[in-house]
């Protein structure tokens, strides 16, 4: 017997912890879109950055993907601080994952 968290396990975690912090999040296809909206502050932009890999690790990869987004080492960094608002995106996410959360927020 495995004790490896369901897809529904996960989903309620990711969608716990988004809540705490203060995320949103979109379930699409393949790709978990996280946001987070925050006063256009170096000191508040950090925060964000320091939370979301933790937030898009957490659904696992079944597929080549990757992680990108307004994050700290790119120059989106500098739009998301303008805009007050930090995206963070991840590819080849698990479909029975993301498909939890989009029946999570259909409840």
């Amino acid at each position: 017997m495995s004790n490896k968290p369901s897809a529904k396990e996960i989903a309620l975690e990711i969608q716990a912890i988004c809540k705490s912090l203060g995320w949103t999040y979109e379930a699409r296809e393949t790709i978990l879109v996280i946001r987070k909206s925050f006063d256009s502050t170096k000191e508040s932009f950090v925060i964000a950055d320091s939370e979301y890999y933790g937030i898009l690790s957490l659904i696992p990869s079944t597929s080549a993907g990757s992680i990108w987004g307004t994050t700290g080492d790119t120059v989106g960094a500098l739009a998301a601080i303008k805009s007050g608002t930090f995206e963070a995106k991840k590819s080849g996410c698990s479909k029975r994952v993301l498909n939890a959360l989009n029946k999570l927020d259909t409840i």
